[in-house]
């Protein structure tokens, strides 16, 4: 494992989306998130209490649809089980499916821009055993105080890749192994699907779909050492204060790590 595992303090995805307001209109309201900055393209998001940084969108107005498959397969989200019957109350129109666990309710929706995510209660311990429930059986009673999710955290990501060599990839930035595909951080699990579309190998640049991760970390790290580990890789770009370091994953999305 490498020693930067112990130093991420957040984690990050960052998508493109074309039309900014149709989008937050969902995040808003379906996802229950927060705005909590805009600055030019981008939008910060959050809980409405914790108001923490947890997820970002970047307006990319000129760029295209996905062909096929998305390099995005699904975005799983924890949160509070009765803030995610509040969203489930007020959207039943608006979401796709409706899950009920042992402990809880759990719901898929899809964006605007087809990104799928995956809302579970954080009372829920074992997806696998959710259960779909036809909306017409759901009876919860609607909370006129509610605003939104208080906090959430991304627990899980599907991800499409077109070659086994990108997962590969992964492995030796972050040194884990991954186990039938998949990559076990302390923060958040990465499935990776090989697969074949048209556009999983598109450049970031050109499609909308999944265009970052972003990894917080904390000051104490040497960034810049990191960095020169990857001095033989093509797409990489260090800062002349050493805090924000990118590397792109060949055909796939780009990884930054930030102080």
């Amino acid at each position: 494992m490498s020693e930067i595992i112990n130093h991420i303090t957040a984690f990050q995805p960052v998508y493109r989306v074309l039309n900014r307001e149709e989008n937050l209109d969902f995040y808003r309201e379906v996802l229950g998130f927060k705005v909590l900055v805009e600055e030019g393209a981008m939008v910060w998001l959050g809980g409405h209490e914790a108001k923490k940084d947890r997820f970002q969108l970047e307006e990319s107005p000129g760029f295209r649809p996905v062909e096929g498959l998305k390099k995005h397969g699904q975005t799983v989200i924890k949160a509070n089980s009765s803030e995610i019957e509040q969203l489930i109350v007020r959207n039943l129109d608006k979401i796709s499916k409706v899950y009920k666990g042992k402990n809880g309710f759990a719901f898929s929706a899809l964006s605007p821009e087809a990104e799928l995510f995956l809302v579970t209660s954080d009372l829920l311990t074992d997806l696998s055993s959710l259960t779909e429930i036809d909306k017409s059986e759901i009876e919860l009673e609607e909370d006129k105080t509610f605003k939104g999710l208080s906090d959430f955290e991304i627990i899980a990501m599907d991800l499409n890749v077109a070659d086994q060599s990108i997962i590969e990839f992964y492995e030796s930035v972050f040194g884990l192994k991954a186990i039938n595909n998949q990559i076990e951080f302390p923060f958040v699990t990465l499935t990776f699907s090989v697969e074949e579309s048209e556009d999983l190998a598109a450049g970031t640049d050109e499609v909308l779909d999944l265009e970052f991760l972003v990894f917080m970390i904390d000051k104490d790290f040497d960034l810049k050492d990191f960095a020169h580990q990857f001095s033989d890789v093509d797409g990489t770009y260090l800062d002349g204060s050493a805090k924000t370091f990118s590397l792109e994953v060949p055909d796939h999305v780009e990884l930054w790590f930030v102080k």
